[in-house]
């Protein structure tokens, strides 16, 4: 936690958010009411508090809690929002991420879950190792979420899950306007210096 205490300038973690270390016996599948459970490297991978529209909109289509993820999953989803941002000025679509990646589980972790693109790796220079974000976790409580908005004053949409629950894998990509294809195309046709997420997260 002496990280993280001292990654509060370079993370804008609020002082309304309250982090706890866990205890032996705690688990990140079943945090304490009003907290949630995630990990420093999610932050390493572009994840701020509170947490940003898109991703509590995309944790809850994706019907997981953060921590069910691991940190790359998070520097793919921030890296296409900002790409598609970036270069259509709109809010990157749920079903055209599903057209660049899919959900699997991971076998040797229950509840636990990342991304695998259907053409190669999208989002370039992914690290190849990423099982820290298993050992470094911790709760977040007060403000983790929504800012000045309480939790049942969102959107369902928007009201992301605490405890671990079977999320919402799929196995092909689903149909998309021929508009949107030609913007998937598009961005997988970009040079991968254009995708490296170090550059997109800086």
């Amino acid at each position: 936690m002496a990280e993280l205490a001292g990654g509060f300038p370079v993370y804008s973690i609020p002082a309304e958010v309250d982090l706890r270390v866990p205890s032996e016996n705690d688990r990140p599948s079943r945090p304490p009411p009003g907290y949630i459970a995630l990990s420093v490297e999610y932050f390493r991978a572009g994840l701020r508090l509170p947490l940003h529209p898109f991703l509590r909109r995309a944790l809850t289509w994706l019907n997981v809690a953060l921590a069910q993820l691991n940190a790359n999953a998070y520097r793919i989803l921030v890296g296409c929002f900002i790409l598609w941002v970036k270069n259509f000025a709109v809010e990157l679509p749920f079903r055209a991420f599903q057209n660049l990646y899919r959900m699997k589980s991971t076998p040797s972790s229950a509840g636990s879950y990342y991304f695998q693109g259907f053409k190669g790796t999208f989002v370039a220079k992914c690290p190849d190792s990423d099982k820290q974000f298993k050992h470094l976790w911790f709760y977040a409580g007060g403000r983790w979420l929504h800012g000045h908005l309480a939790r049942n004053e969102l959107p369902r949409s928007e009201r992301v899950h605490v405890v671990f629950r079977n999320g919402y894998v799929w196995t092909r990509a689903p149909y998309i306007p021929e508009t949107t294809r030609d913007m998937v195309t598009g961005l997988q046709n970009l040079a991968e210096h254009e995708r490296d997420q170090r550059t997109l997260l800086d």
